[in-house]
């Protein structure tokens, strides 16, 4: 898990990202998105407020990615 803090929080909070009324925006939001922290602040607002099917599963697709990515980063470390 990432120690820094995901600069798209900044930008855009979930409260503002998850407002937009096309999916393409908000998905380049997630794709933007490289902490499991930052994923999960997302899919809790958009779980408590718009419950879009889409959203929340593209969300739980980039936690999958991310944890992907760091387990790969792990190995090659080991190795």
């Amino acid at each position: 898990m990432s120690d820094t803090p995901d600069p798209i929080l900044d930008k855009l909070p979930p409260e503002r990202l998850l407002d937009a009324d096309h999916l393409q925006p908000i998905v380049a939001g997630i794709n933007c998105m490289h902490s499991i922290e930052t994923v999960q602040q997302y899919l809790a607002y958009e779980n408590q407020h718009e419950n879009r099917t889409p959203v929340q599963s593209r969300l739980r697709e980039r936690a999958r990615e991310i944890r992907r990515d760091e387990s790969d980063t792990e190995e090659r470390a080991i190795v």
